[in-house]
């Protein structure tokens, strides 16, 4: 994987060095939200109320052969500087490369099916455990065009060199260390999606690790993946994912989680619109063993989560109630959270 990266890299420069590029267009789009929140983390958040932004910043052009960049940042109530950093080449037939920093996430674990947002996407009183994906480092990709493969489908594959690189880093900055040794120096993960007939789409994503270097016989490699089926037609949507994810371990007990969701929404009109999700993780816990020996001690706790969310859009303008109901939250059986959200959006 290191020397298609480096070549394709390679190309990628030589071709821009021998073109030129021409001035391009810079645009600004945003949105802002202000929440009324009940509940949360351990039922102690209580009442809140909050207000957060993002604006991108973007910019594009085209080069005298065809190849058409696009560039992008983002200033968001998270950070106190620009984050969430994209450069993308499109070269036509041959596809497209980009070098991302908090973007260009290729996990597929989104059921496309919300009014607001998706289950534990949108608000959730845990972190649901679902793996890998490439927006968390630093990385580089390359897109196939669409159709290459069957059903209009095509392959995204993204390589992050360093896991420690999880920082927006200028040209004159180090990420330091190459990752962490014992549970994998880089991540790589390839996306395939295909769109089989009108309104239904199918994703899929692997990500693993790689560069382990710890106890010698007791590292394992870490690993996730993911299938992702969205249907739409007329005001329906719905959508089911299924996948599982074992995070890089040194050595001792293995962790990996199972993971299921599926959602549907239903637009009443050009304003409101309803959905329904659920969400459900499987922690399975295994014991170390000695070596040799064939069997260990399992456990396995469920978390599970039903939401429940309602949207009015007028505009630019949407309304929105959100209610996430878990139970075994945080993987603890027995802890049940609720949280209930009241948003107000306006983008621009």
């Amino acid at each position: 994987m290191k020397k298609i990266t480096k070549i394709v890299f390679g190309i990628f420069l030589t071709s821009l060095l021998s073109t030129s590029i021409q001035a391009g267009e810079l645009t600004v789009t945003g949105g802002v939200t202000a929440t009324y929140t009940s509940g949360g983390a351990d039922q102690s958040s209580g009442k809140s109320i909050g207000i957060s932004n993002e604006l991108a910043f973007g910019a594009s052009g085209e080069l005298d052969n065809g190849w058409k960049w696009t560039y992008s940042t983002e200033l968001d109530g998270t950070s106190t500087i620009t984050d969430d950093v994209q450069l993308v080449i499109n070269t036509g037939d041959m596809g497209t490369i980009g070098i991302f920093s908090h973007e260009g996430g290729l996990r597929t674990n989104v059921v496309a099916a919300g009014a607001l947002g998706s289950g534990y996407d949108y608000a959730s009183p845990m972190t649901f455990q679902v793996g890998y994906n490439m927006d968390s480092y630093g990385n580089i990709q390359y897109h196939t065009p669409a159709g290459v493969l069957p059903f209009g489908g095509s392959i995204k594959v993204g390589y992050a060199p360093n896991t420690t690189n999880t920082g927006v880093l200028s040209a004159k900055e180090s990420a330091g260390a190459k990752g962490d040794e014992a549970t994998g120096r880089d991540v790589t993960q390839i996306q395939v999606s295909a769109t089989p007939i009108d309104g239904l789409t199918v994703k899929g994503d692997v990500a693993f690790t790689g560069g382990e270097k710890g106890t010698a016989g007791a590292t394992e490699q870490g690993v996730s993946g993911y299938i992702n089926a969205a249907y739409a037609y007329g005001p329906f949507k719905i959508g089911y994912v299924e996948g599982a994810y074992q995070p890089a371990v040194a050595s001792g007990e293995i962790t990996y989680y199972e993971n299921k969701s599926y959602g549907v929404s239903f637009a009443l009109n050009d304003s409101i619109t309803l959905s329904y999700n659920n969400d459900k993780s499987d922690k399975n816990v295994r014991s170390a063993v000695a070596s040799g020996v064939t069997a260990g001690t399992r456990a396995v706790t469920s978390a599970e989560q039903d939401t429940y969310q309602i949207a009015y859009t007028m505009g630019g303008m949407t309304l929105g109630y959100s209610m996430a109901d878990v139970s075994n939250s945080d993987y603890a059986a027995g802890h049940n959270e609720t949280v209930n959200i009241l948003s107000l959006a306006m983008s621009f």
